[in-house]
């Protein structure tokens, strides 16, 4: 699936500058939303502001799911650092995960990060089918 790259939203650059949010051991949460969603609104500021999640069934829990393996380390160059996390993978389990569109990262109950178009419209991943969020060898994003 062709996801757009990850886009910061504005007051992600302002809480990862002034430490609000420090990368690498804030624990981070994904959710996944639907083409009503706010979610491309650069002008969000907390991760519940975010709206139009898909609906808690067939394994989605409210919320979304914990990211893992949260890296802030060297990238492409010595000059660069790469913020990185584990793939994710949301298996549609008993019924079907409806209306996907947007993937959101944020700080549960805090702070929203960055987002990005997971396609072009809305789809459905139908049990027992895995929807995997496989993210860039370069980092979600990257601070040069």
């Amino acid at each position: 699936m062709a996801a757009t790259a990850w886009l910061l939203y504005n007051t992600a650059k302002k809480y990862i500058g002034n430490g609000t949010v420090v990368l690498g051991t804030t624990a981070m949460k994904m959710k996944l939303t639907t083409s009503a969603s706010n979610a491309s609104t650069f002008t969000l500021s907390t991760f519940a502001a975010v709206t139009g999640e898909i609906s808690a069934r067939g394994g989605y829990v409210a919320g979304g799911r914990a990211l893992a393996t949260l890296l802030w380390t060297v990238g492409a160059s010595a000059k660069s650092y790469k913020y990185a996390a584990a793939d994710l993978v949301f298996t549609a389990s008993g019924s079907s995960l409806i209306n996907c569109k947007f993937a959101v990262i944020g700080v549960s109950g805090g702070k929203v990060i960055c987002w990005s178009k997971l396609t072009t419209a809305q789809f459905t991943v139908a049990s027992p089918n895995t929807l995997t969020i496989q993210f860039n060898a370069l980092g979600i994003f990257t601070m040069v």
